[in-house]
């Protein structure tokens, strides 16, 4: 899980360094969301790709940690684009649990930084 977890976030984390120089992108965050979606969705559609060959595919519990760090909209195109673990439950199932996580993170997050 290693090189499929860590390659594609040195990736996405070089990704948002040159978005954020190139398009002046104001904070580090959006430039890492952006950065992560795409390198997520382009992971999908590799696992995608490969599926059926001798291959080694990307584990699932890489492509779970890609969307939890921040890529799960890529996640989300990448499974409707490329039908990919669309009609597997348990996976489907641990990508919601992986949502509720996130969404409730943000929800936190908003939570503190409102107090006065």
């Amino acid at each position: 899980m290693f090189r499929y977890f860590v390659i594609p976030g040195i990736i996405a984390l070089v990704g948002a360094l040159v978005l954020m120089q190139l398009i002046d992108i104001s904070t580090a965050l959006w430039a890492w969301l952006i950065s992560i979606t795409i390198v997520t969705f382009f992971t999908y559609g590799y696992d995608k790709l490969i599926a059926g060959s001798a291959r080694l595919r990307v584990p699932e519990n890489a492509l779970l940690a890609l969307a939890f760090v921040g890529g799960t909209v890529g996640a989300l195109g990448g499974m409707a684009l490329f039908h990919h673990k669309s009609s597997k439950r348990s996976f489907q199932l641990k990508l919601v649990i992986v949502l509720l996580v996130q969404a409730a993170l943000l929800a936190l997050y908003i939570f503190y930084t409102n107090r006065t």
